[in-house]
């Protein structure tokens, strides 16, 4: 439930859904907005937006994120907040393949803000696709043990490890989660691992992992919505709670660009 004084991610969303400037800040304007929607549509006009108004405003939301991303606008959010040193080329590369994918696709916008927060950190914030750092003996944790029966590597100390060490924007890891990927893109993986590194694929994997619970058996959708999102509960789809606060903070800075460049 959003009202006037509310912060954050709903009247984000709000804002978004009535073309209002998207700030965060459900101020004056953003009231009388909501008020004027729901004297529109026969809802009681108490500049309030809890569930009914939401059942309502949800179309108008899911509307407005079906607009192509201004990638001029996207950009010129994202450097201001998160690549503030400017771009390389492989960023403006890589962030350009993620959102042809994310539209391609049809991601909300949290949820896509939340995937570009996860390859942001997971790479290191180069944008693409990476190897895990690590040598090889580094990977034997993977080879054997409770480690690799959980990731499907076969038991002997046989290289597994690091044949199915993690790739692309998610640290695709394991030989499940190869066995699974590649079937679900309909390439393979499991002899050509390395294939998890082109682009295409990497974001790919990412979609579909982080929605179904590939990685951790929790699912995007366990913790963010289209307009309730749990940012920083969200990292247990991928790592526990690892940088959790901070991965948030940048899926919100990530969120804020998608709506506005929407």
């Amino acid at each position: 439930m959003a009202r006037y004084g509310s912060k954050g991610a709903e009247v984000r969303a709000i804002q978004h859904a009535l073309g209002l400037k998207v700030d965060g800040d459900f101020g004056g304007q953003t009231k009388n907005a909501v008020v004027a929607f729901q004297m529109a549509n026969s809802l009681l006009g108490d500049g309030i937006v809890g569930g009914k108004t939401w059942k309502v405003l949800l179309l108008r939301l899911k509307e407005a994120e079906r607009n192509k991303i201004n990638r001029e606008a996207f950009f010129s959010e994202c450097r201001a907040v998160l690549f503030y040193q400017g771009f390389t080329q492989q960023q403006v590369g890589g962030l350009n393949t993620l959102l042809d994918v994310l539209e391609e696709n049809k991601i909300s916008v949290n949820h896509a803000a939340y995937m570009l927060a996860t390859a942001y950190h997971e790479t290191a914030y180069t944008m693409q696709p990476i190897t895990e750092y690590g040598g090889r003996a580094y990977f034997d944790k993977y080879d054997t043990g409770k480690l690799a029966t959980a990731l499907g590597n076969t038991p002997e100390k046989d290289g597994d490890g690091f044949k199915y060490r993690g790739r692309g924007y998610v640290q695709l890891t394991g030989f499940t989660n190869y066995k699974r990927a590649g079937s679900k893109l309909g390439i393979d993986l499991v002899n050509n691992p390395d294939l998890a590194l082109d682009a295409g694929h990497a974001a790919a994997i990412m979609i579909a992992g982080m929605s179904e619970g590939w990685f951790t058996g929790k699912k995007l959708a366990d913790y963010v919505d289209d307009y309730m999102p749990n940012y920083v509960a969200a990292r247990r789809v991928i790592n526990g709670v690892d940088k959790a606060a901070k991965i948030a903070s940048e899926a919100a800075a990530f969120e804020l660009a998608l709506r506005r460049a929407k």
